[in-house]
This record gives structure tokens, sequence and C-alpha cells, in this order.
């Protein structure tokens, strides 16, 4: 960072919101991973309805831990969408307000997949229209509301290379992975998806750190100042 944007970093108060929507990234990467953890262990991903029902029905109290993770993560997403929608970075549109909004729906999609999970596990009843479609809704709200995070990962690419190093390292990734996640959707992909999955909490992770730590402020601040230096030169 040179002289200039240093001063132009420092001129810029530390916005608790940015520190707070950091905080509930990372605590959504960490109710994601139990949530994995817990929906992977009890088998209930069977291709019949009625073999998914009876391994969900014989580790009920596991599956429904993942359900409530996945609430967890699902609100965790909502409320830091809620707090980054509120920094000077995004009402200022040195951001886009879209990115937070795609990560508030994918909480809300994650958030119903997770609800709907512990209906599932609180009594797990044999096949029936009803069990049919829930377990549908669950399926589908969560490859939705991981689809939709993936799309904020491919709007956000773009601003974090404009801001520069560091976020500019983190951009590629981001464009590649938001790209990834949206083959959620083949079945021939699925080899893939663990990997998606694994680097998707890394990201909510890592960007969480910046904003907690205000690096990602200051690197938008920073950004700003090479035009803020130049109107003051035309001003003279």
């Amino acid at each position: 960072m040179t002289t200039a944007e240093t001063r132009e970093a420092a001129a810029r108060p530390a916005s608790p919101n940015a520190r707070r929507g950091g905080l509930f990234l990372i605590a959504s990467a960490c109710a994601t991973v139990v949530s994995v953890i817990t929906r992977v262990a009890p088998d209930a991903d069977q291709p019949a309805l009625a073999e998914s029902l009876a391994a969900i029905a014989e580790r009920a109290g596991l599956y429904g831990m993942g359900g409530a993770s996945r609430l967890i993560a699902g609100a965790c997403l909502v409320f830091a969408a809620r707090h980054l929608l509120k920094t000077w970075i995004i009402r200022e549109r040195n951001g886009t307000p879209l990115v937070p909004n795609l990560l508030a729906v994918s909480g809300v999609l994650t958030a119903i997949s997770g609800a709907v999970a512990l209906g599932l596990a609180a009594g797990a009843p044999e096949p029936a229209a009803t069990v049919e479609a829930a377990a549908s809704l669950r399926r589908l709200s969560g490859l939705a509301g991981f689809s939709v995070a993936g799309l904020a990962l491919i709007v956000a690419a773009r601003y974090q290379w404009k801001a520069g190093v560091p976020l500019r390292l983190i951009a590629p990734v981001s464009l590649l992975l938001g790209t990834g996640m949206q083959l959620i959707w083949s079945p021939a992909a699925t080899g893939i998806h663990g990997v998606t999955g694994g680097a998707f909490v890394v990201w909510l992770t890592l960007v969480g750190v910046m904003l907690l730590t205000g690096r990602v402020e200051r690197r938008f601040a920073g950004a700003q100042a090479p035009a803020g230096e130049a109107d003051r030169r035309s001003s003279r």
C-alpha cells in the first residue's frame, strides 16, 4: 500500500458491521462443517425414500443434529448479509449489494433445508405423499442454497479484483469456485461436490477473517486513494 493509500485507509473509521459480518461468516463455516459430518454419518442419502427414512429413524439424533447445524449455518449467512449491507463498502457502491443479498437468499434456502431435516428426524414415518414432498424440499432447497452461494462468489470476484492485492489474489478462486458450485445440479459431477463444498467452507472462513480483522475495509479504502489524490490535485 502506498503512503496515499495508507492515509486514505486510516481516515476511514472501522466498521463494526464489517466485523460482525465476518464473524457470522466464520460461524456459518463452522456450522457447515458440523452439518456435513452429521449428515453423512447416518448414511441417509439412499436411492429409495423408504431406505432413507429407515436410516434417519435409526440415527435420528445424529441426523437431527445435522439439520440443526444446517439451520444455524443458513441463519448465520443471513445475519452476515444483513451486516455487510450496512458497511460503507456497499453503501458507497465500492462493492455491490447483490453479493450480500445472494448470500441472504442462500442462507434462507439452507435454513429451510435444515428445518425440514429436523422435521424428518423428529419422526421419520413410513413413506407418504407429505413425507416424500418434505424430503424433496429438503434436497432441492439445499441444492439451491449452495448454487445461489456460488453465484454470490462469481459476482464478488469482480469487486475483489478491483480492490487490489490481497483480495485480487482471491478473485480468480472466487470465480472458479462459484462456477464449480453450479455443478451441484449435475449428477455426473458428484465426485467434485465434496471438493467445492470444502473449498466454500475455506472461502467463508478466509473472507470472514479478513472482514473481522479489517483487511477488506483497508483494501477498499486504499483502492479509493489514487482517485482521491487525483481529485485533490486537479482542484489546486
